[in-house]
């Protein structure tokens, strides 16, 4: 019976972007172990294949690779040469040896990968948009740097995965964002009011979609709208938009989102001064559908 996969993580701790490389390898319940990469003397340690060597780890024998624990494959940060320590002896080994970039891309292959908007917003400790895809029903994988700096990944069964864009450029693996499936076609646009936001289809003209209140956080403002129409491209329905971002409207009352042409403009309810432009009867909102 074959040994269950172990990962040998040879990387300094001081590498950029190594922490996220531990929350992936944990999200995906993957064992590993790390090592610095030194090329101290690990000769008597690889005379042995790794499938020769006993299960029961009992012997009084201290070797270096006793120490680094049994593994069934190499993963190398960053790339090396050839003819470097490390790859020599998984060769040795029979162990596979792959750079960290090869890595992450092999496990990321295929997935629709979905770049964090940096600064992160986050909603109930979550990036904003992992938060509104979660509650809609999508499942998104996410990778995410909590506010006190730790790392966490949360592996679910979706399509999406969602990894922050800086840490990519940190693992110099960012081609992963240049795939075609990743080419973002914008579907969906805002404008900032006075008194809200309200979203559109863009394309074939502007068809109102929904108003939702202003961001409390200006500096926030731009990159929570940027997550919305973001979700709104990939076909989270407005309902759950709102759903998930409940709390906005915990002060509003259902004539705020009223609107009607009079004169060839219309106006918000309560007589708050809010002008909105013309257009024909189907770009103003049915609201009482929602």
């Amino acid at each position: 019976m074959w040994p269950k996969r172990k990962i040998q993580l040879v990387a300094s701790s001081a590498a950029p972007g190594i922490d996220g490389v531990r929350a992936v390898l944990k999200g995906l319940q993957l064992e590993f172990s790390e090592v610095e990469p030194t090329t101290e003397d690990l000769s008597d340690g690889f005379t042995e294949s790794w499938f020769e060597k006993p299960f029961d780890c009992t012997s009084a024998s201290t070797s270096s690779f006793e120490k680094l624990g049994l593994a069934t494959e190499l993963v190398f940060w960053p790339e090396v040469a050839e003819d470097d320590f490390w790859r020599r002896k998984a060769l040795a080994q029979g162990m596979n040896s792959q750079s960290i970039q090869s890595f992450i891309h092999n496990i990321l292959f295929g997935e629709q990968i979905l770049p964090i908007s940096e600064p992160t917003v986050f909603i109930e400790g979550r990036p904003l948009l992992g938060h509104v895809l979660n509650e809609a029903g999508f499942e998104p994988t996410i990778l995410w740097q909590t506010t006190d700096g730790k790392w966490q990944c949360e592996r679910r069964q979706g399509l999406h995965c969602l990894i922050p864009e800086s840490w990519l450029v940190s693992l110099e693996a960012e081609n992963l964002l240049e795939s075609e499936n990743l080419q973002s076609k914008e579907k969906a646009t805002w404008v900032v009011r006075e008194t809200g936001v309200d979203f559109y289809h863009a394309r074939g003209g502007l068809k109102f979609i929904g108003r939702m209140p202003r961001w409390a956080e200006p500096a926030q403002e731009h990159v929570v709208y940027q997550n919305i129409t973001r979700c709104l491209d990939l076909g989270v329905s407005w309902l759950d938009i709102r759903l998930a971002l409940s709390f906005l409207w915990n002060s509003a009352i259902m004539t705020d989102n009223l609107r009607w042409n009079n004169d060839d403009f219309g106006w918000n309810a309560r007589a708050s001064g809010d002008k909105l432009p013309s257009g024909p009867f189907e770009y103003v909102e049915d609201w009482w559908a929602r």
